[in-house]
């Protein structure tokens, strides 16, 4: 549980960081770029690297995908029938099709089924999530962002010059290989400011007064990705037929809330960012009840 606690008080110290003029108002995208551009790739990178695929877990690769389809279907019905505009669409989108499946959901299935289940956690988030987070996340930017081309040429461009999209292709290339202590190091300590960059930079835009406009969206994000979502992802599972613990794992992560990168995106991106990075905030305040809940269920099913 020090890991929730540890997410919890960046969020806070980023809040609290707008009222101390050493943070102007450019320290948030400052932040943004230094993930965007060193980071989050380092962390696909490694990732990748060394990754064992198994086809006995397909399953927990296979619904995280599912989930992000049925997102664009419903987000895109929704997005007609409330007139959205494309930059709120693509922020809503980058919400509800991406969970907090690492950096939140790992300690959270460790702290709820044990350390031993944490594996299964892994395989949902690097097959399914972080792929979906490098591909469907740029395809998204690269379609909604303000003043981005629609052509399918603009869109390639874009998600072949995005860093993390690279380090994704690199790290397939490079699976197998072997690299020296001092560039393996030097990729952990890019890495390892990820967690905390992120989150402080969520907490410093994060607003809990917001405009009744932003309410809607706002509370549909919450609703889909982790009320929906887990009912979802219960569905494919009961008609598979897994039970124990792929089952429980599967659904947990499967309820968690928006991811943390979908808002670094959103706001890089030049979409709603406001929207994304508060739908962040208040799942992770709500997941402290909702998940709770939820393992109390699976524990009964």
């Amino acid at each position: 549980m020090e890991n929730l606690i540890f997410i919890l008080v960046l969020l806070a110290l980023g809040k609290l960081s707008r009222k101390i003029p050493a943070f102007d108002e450019n320290t948030a995208n400052v932040l943004n770029q230094f993930v965007i551009y060193l980071s989050f790739p380092a962390t696909v990178f490694l990732k990748i690297n060394g990754l064992k695929l198994e086809t006995g877990l397909l399953v927990l690769a296979v619904v995280p995908w599912v989930l992000v389809f049925l997102s664009i279907i419903s987000v895109r019905l929704i997005s007609r029938a409330l007139g959205w505009d494309k930059r709120l669409e693509g922020a809503v989108l980058l919400s509800v099709a991406l969970g907090n499946t690492s950096f939140f959901g790992f300690p959270a299935v460790s702290a709820f089924f044990g350390d031993h289940n944490l594996g299964y956690a892994i395989i949902y988030d690097q097959l399914g999530t972080f792929f979906a987070l490098s591909v469907f996340g740029t395809i998204v930017v690269s379609v909604y962002g303000s003043g981005s081309s629609a052509s399918a040429g603009g869109i390639v461009k874009k998600i072949m010059s995005f860093p993390p999209f690279l380090a994704l292709l690199c790290g397939f290339v490079l699976i197998r290989a072997e690299f020296p202590p001092v560039l393996v190091t030097l990729l952990e300590g890019l890495s390892a400011t990820l967690v905390p960059l992120v989150i402080f930079s969520v907490g410093s835009q994060l607003r809990f007064n917001q405009p009744l406009s932003n309410v809607l969206p706002i509370g549909i994000i919450l609703l889909l990705k982790m009320i929906v979502s887990p009912v979802i992802a219960f569905a494919i599972l009961a008609v598979t037929g897994i039970r124990g613990d792929i089952f429980q794992v599967c659904i947990f992560e499967a309820a968690m809330p928006p991811m943390v990168m979908a808002g670094i995106l959103a706001v890089t991106g030049n979409l709603r960012g406001e929207i994304a990075t508060a739908a962040i905030g208040y799942g992770i305040l709500l997941s402290f009840v909702t998940l709770p809940l939820l393992y109390l269920l699976l524990s009964m099913a």
